[in-house]
């Protein structure tokens, strides 16, 4: 199968369990982002991919009312642990103006720096949205079997 095909049934599992999780108590404007971001995440550039992921950690977001920005902290399937940073500008997930970061956590590392990088604003952890992200990822591995 190609890159292409793959990432085009990855993203299609995605979206999928984004939309069985719309009207239940872990719906959120926020959990859109945060499909983009995983759609973007490509396991020869970051070193992991959407499907690699086991379970959210940590998650965060920007202001409401700024361009949307968030990350998360997760355990990957074999172990690792990773973070993952998106931002979207005023033509949401544009090439023009969002990007992801992503990449390994040094052993013992907790989290990576959520203070304000150039362009980015200030974050703090959301547990929240961890629960929600987490309830996504299970729904995203539920749809593992399926073509």
């Amino acid at each position: 199968m190609s890159k292409a095909a793959s990432d085009e049934i990855v993203a299609g599992k995605l979206l999928a369990a984004r939309r069985a999780l719309r009207g239940t108590e872990w719906d959120g404007n926020d959990l859109d982002h945060f499909v983009q971001v995983l759609c973007r995440l490509d396991a020869d550039r970051h070193g992991f991919g959407a499907n690699d992921l086991l379970a959210v950690e940590a998650a965060w977001m920007g202001t409401a009312g700024e361009p949307w920005s968030g990350g998360f902290v997760a355990r990957l399937k074999d172990g690792r642990r990773v973070h993952v940073d998106g931002r979207a500008g005023h033509s949401h997930w544009s090439e023009e103006d969002s990007d992801i970061e992503a990449g390994l956590l040094d052993d013992g590392e907790q989290h990576p720096e959520l203070g304000a990088r150039d362009g980015w604003q200030a974050h703090a952890c959301d547990d929240a949205m961890a629960r929600r992200l987490n309830e996504l990822l299970d729904r995203f591995d539920a749809r593992e079997g399926e073509p």
